[in-house]
């Protein structure tokens, strides 16, 4: 928020109102905020009043109050310095609610009426803030502080601290500006040069804490890449000289483990959003890519959930979408993108949003550190070292933890998970048995079937026939037509799906190949739409008469179009299907929480079987933040409160900003503008009971 931060600064003269902006600006503060106070005056005035009710307002929340108060405070201003600081303020209120074109717009106002050079240097300074929260080139910035040091150094002396403090704030935005420029070296040479130069004048006037401040700043900016190496040497012999210490940085502020949607989703609001400044905030990521587990789906796999950008017209967006203002659609051009593509989009996106992604990083340990704040042992370039953080984010999602081990399935060593395969196409052989009947089950099997091979599905339920409002526990509509595709008359081979079956056992035949050993489960009970518009995939009845037909040797050409075949069995007889390839594995995923990181949280009772994919999950607290280990926050297709799963993407994204919201007010951040840009945008989902009845979850 504007105010907050400079509750205090009410100065009735213009020096010192210019000291505590500086200062301000020092420690990271809103700049644009801090104008607000610089004329503010003991007057009373309808103006001032207006002024004094718009900051009432736009602490209650009521945002467009506020706007309306702070424009009709311009329109009563009655001369020159109230009419700025009615002007400095709508402007700053902008800032605030993220709308930087009338920011900056109102900004041009102020310069227009400006007169004396020095009442140049809040509207200068403001502007720079309000251009880089932004993401307008920083170029654009850095000429604003330029000629706000101008202006400084003739009115105040080349030697001044006012001459220091405009030093400092343009080597920042250099510093800044070089991380993403072909000229690195010459910006980090001449940010250098200005940190410097404010470091002597601090410790000319005898203040050493501010000369390592000073320096301190620009070394927290520093990448590690070649051409930062020179200065950082310089500038830590510069803070060893003020400080008498050597130089360490600061714990981040937010390190987030895993760089796939949902690390750069929530690192995206946590920059872009909360404002959180992006070198404070490091997503470190196992892989050599950003999206990596989605680079790892098999070739033909496809997002069910269909992308389209309709933002602009609704009140959501692209289902598919980790942030608001993008859209795999438009990016794309995709409706159901595949691993690869949408691995594209994150990338895009982390990019643009300049997100401090460190690669090929493996996290080895997060440990609590008294006092607050964890350390987190990492591996990289076959190095180990520790990172301290104020907080960490687990986003390392599931599809790289397979759920494969001897307790999902008797002999889950002889078979093949479905996250191992690179394509269908390319597997040997002509047919497979495939364990599993939910969607990556059924997507298996198109898949296999639209390969020219024969697919028997094994499956503890009839999915194709299961109806539910919950579309986490229902096939996609996409993965159901592609169903009937494949089960449609003439086409050849059409998969087999049997259910209800619990798989016991896979075994090595001795006549070669496996045997696949299973058990007749109760018959199901699919449950059919009172309207009764959706008839259910294939009837038990129809499916069992089929089978009948045929293995006595009649007539099954009626059953034709049905496409499957369901042996009946009595409950707890034994089938034992063979194959002469390994059995594919369609039994989803233990997860990254369950499998690498159980001792940062609590889990539910992992032998609730009806809990279905909720069993065994992570214990959250309202904030998703782990009951376990406070300051450890879960976010992506783990997240679930209750019976509420959160496995799709515009399910989970509507949680970023919860756990956002938490972390920032913990770092002493005021978040009303932010958690209302998020609750415009609909990505702070904090009431869950819009979740059940209507939906099923969110």
């Amino acid at each position: 928020g504007p105010f907050a931060p400079h509750s205090s600064l009410h100065e009735n003269t213009l020096s010192r109102g210019r000291e505590a902006m500086l200062v301000a600006s020092v420690a990271g503060a809103t700049i644009a905020a801090g104008a607000l106070y610089l004329y503010t005056t003991r007057e009373s005035s309808p103006a001032k009043r207006l002024i004094a009710e718009s900051k009432r307002l736009f602490r209650k929340k009521a945002y467009e109050a506020s706007l309306a108060a702070a424009t009709e405070a311009c329109q009563l201003a009655a001369d020159g310095s109230q009419h700025r600081t009615a002007l400095l303020h709508l402007a700053a209120l902008h800032h605030a609610m993220n709308r930087f074109d009338d920011s900056l717009a109102t900004l041009d106002k102020v310069e227009a009426v400006v007169t004396d050079d020095l009442d140049l240097v809040p509207l200068l300074h403001a502007r720079a803030e309000v251009l880089e929260a932004a993401d307008r080139p920083l170029e654009l910035a850095a000429e604003q502080l330029a000629r706000a040091r101008d202006v400084r150094r003739r009115a105040a002396g080349p030697e001044s601290m006012e001459a220091a403090y405009a030093a400092f704030n343009l080597a920042r935005v250099l510093t800044l500006q070089s991380q993403k420029a072909e000229d690195a070296a010459a910006l980090l040479q001449q940010a250098e040069s200005l940190v410097l130069e404010a470091h002597g004048i601090a410790l000319a006037a005898g203040d050493a804490t501010q000369a390592a401040t000073f320096v301190d700043e620009i070394l927290e900016l520093l990448t590690a890449d070649s051409a930062a190496c020179a200065t950082a040497s310089q500038l830590r012999a510069a803070y060893l000289e003020a400080s008498g210490e050597e130089w360490s940085p600061k714990p981040l502020d937010v390190l987030i483990v895993g760089a796939g949607a949902s690390g750069v989703g929530m690192g995206i609001l946590l920059t872009k959003v909360f404002r959180l400044r992006p070198q404070r905030v490091l997503l470190v990521e196992r892989g050599g890519g950003v999206g990596e587990s989605f680079l790892r789906w098999p070739r033909e796999m496809r997002f069910i959930s269909p992308s389209f950008n309709q933002q602009g017209w609704t009140k959501s967006f692209d289902l598919n979408s980790i942030a608001h203002g993008t859209s795999p659609a438009y990016t794309l051009h995709a409706q159901h993108p595949s691993g690869t593509q949408y691995a594209d989009y994150i990338n895009e996106i982390a990019e643009a949003a300049k997100l401090n992604v460190q690669l090929r990083t493996e996290v080895l340990s997060v440990a609590p550190i008294d006092g607050g704040g964890f350390n987190v042992r990492v591996r990289a370039a076959g190095e180990e070292v520790t990172k301290r953080s104020r907080y960490v984010v687990w986003a390392a999602g599931e599809f790289q933890y397979p759920r494969e081990g001897g307790d999902c399935v008797g002999g889950a060593e002889l078979c093949l998970h479905n996250s191992r395969v690179s394509s269908w196409a390319s597997l040997d052989g002509d047919e497979r048995v495939v364990i599993g009947g939910y969607e990556s089950g059924v997507d298996a099997a198109v898949n296999l079937a639209k390969a020219g091979k024969q697919a028997t599905v094994l499956a503890s339920t009839a999915t194709w026939n299961v109806q539910t409002v919950d579309p986490s526990s229902e096939l996609a509509p996409y993965t159901a037509d592609r169903l009937r595709e494949v089960t449609a008359e003439g086409f050849s081979p059409s998969p087999k799906l049997l259910a209800p079956l619990r798989v016991q056992r896979v075994e090595r035949a001795p006549e070669g190949g496996f045997n696949v050993v299973a058990a007749w489960k109760a018959s199901d009970n699919p449950l059919p739409l009172p309207d009764g518009l959706r008839k259910p995939f294939v009837t038990r009845a129809e499916s069992t008469a089929r089978w009948l037909a045929e293995q006595e040797g009649g007539d099954a050409a009626p059953f034709a179009s049905l496409g499957t075949i369901t042996p009946p069995g009595a409950e707890g007889s034994e089938v034992v299907l063979h194959t002469a390839q390994p059995p594919v594995l369609c039994t989803g995923f233990e997860g990254s929480v369950a499998s690498v990181a159980r001792n940062l949280f609590a889990f539910a009772d992992e032998a609730d079987e009806a809990k279905g994919c909720l069993c065994g999950a992570a214990m959250l607290t309202d904030d998703d933040e782990s009951t376990a280990v406070p300051g450890v926050f879960l976010v992506g297709p783990s997240v679930s409160h209750g019976d509420l799963s959160f496995c799709f993407v515009y399910k989970f994204r509507q949680r970023f900003g919860i756990v956002a919201d938490k972390i920032c007010r913990g770092l002493g951040r005021d978040t009303a503008a932010a958690v209302a840009e998020c609750r415009k945008t609909n990505m702070y989902l904090d009431d869950l009971s819009c979740c059940v009845g209507s939906c099923g979850t969110c």
